[in-house]
C-alpha cells in the first residue's frame, strides 16, 4: 500500500471538518448550543475529541463556523441574479427563501437561537446585521426598477414578513400552507 497523497490528506481534512460541522449543526439545533457538549459532537461525527479540537479551538469557534456556513447556504438560496428582471428577481428570492425554510431549518433554527445570545457571539450581530441589510437593499434596488413607491420602506417590510414567516414556521406545530402564502407574496409584488 503506497503513502497518502498530499491531496488525499486534504480531501480527508476537508470531508473530516465537513462531517464536524454537519454533526454540530445537528445538534445545537436540536439540543441548543449551551446543551450540547464538545465530546457528543465528536461522537456524532465519529471523530476523536482531540481532531475535534484539532480544527475548533473551542465549542464557541465551532459554532461560529456552523453559523458562517449555515449563513452561507441561505446566501446561495436566496440570491438573486443582476441579470434578471426585477420582477423575476423578487420572485426568485422569495421562491428560494420558502425552499430555504422548507429545506434547511436547521441551519435556519440554529441562527435563531444563536440570535437570542449574540452578547456571546458578537461577530453574530455583526453578520446578521449585514445579511439584514444585503437582503433590504437587494429588495430594494428591485422595487425601485419596478417604481413602487417607497421602495426601501417596502423592501425592510419584505424582509420583515419573511423573517416573521421563519419564526412562524419554527415555533407553530401546524404551520399554515406556505405554498399559499409563497404564491400571495409573489401575487403582491409582481404583477405580471
Amino acid at each position: 500500500m503506497s503513502p497518502r497523497t498530499t491531496e488525499q490528506f486534504e480531501a480527508m481534512r476537508i470531508e473530516s471538518k465537513d462531517r464536524i460541522i454537519k454533526s454540530a449543526l445537528k445538534l445545537f439545533s436540536s439540543k441548543g448550543l449551551f446543551n450540547t457538549s464538545i465530546r457528543e459532537i465528536a461522537k456524532e461525527a465519529k471523530v476523536s475529541d482531540g481532531l475535534l479540537y484539532n480544527y475548533f479551538k473551542s465549542k464557541e469557534s465551532l459554532a461560529i463556523a456552523v453559523m458562517r456556513s449555515s449563513f452561507d447556504t441561505v446566501d446561495e438560496m436566496i440570491i438573486a441574479h443582476s441579470d434578471q428582471n426585477p420582477e423575476v428577481n423578487i420572485q426568485s428570492s422569495i421562491q428560494n427563501f420558502i425552499r430555504l425554510i422548507e429545506n434547511e431549518l436547521d441551519k435556519i433554527r440554529l441562527l435563531a437561537q444563536m440570535g437570542f445570545h449574540k452578547e456571546k457571539f458578537e461577530i453574530l450581530n455583526q453578520l446578521t446585521v449585514e445579511k439584514y441589510e444585503s437582503s433590504v437593499n437587494k429588495f430594494h434596488k428591485n422595487l425601485k426598477l419596478l417604481g413602487v413607491p417607497n421602495p426601501k420602506s417596502e423592501a425592510r417590510f419584505l424582509v420583515a414578513i419573511l423573517d416573521g414567516l421563519v419564526f412562524e414556521f419554527l415555533l407553530m406545530d401546524n404551520p399554515f400552507d406556505i405554498q399559499k402564502f409563497k404564491k400571495e407574496l409573489i401575487n403582491k409584488y409582481c404583477k405580471s
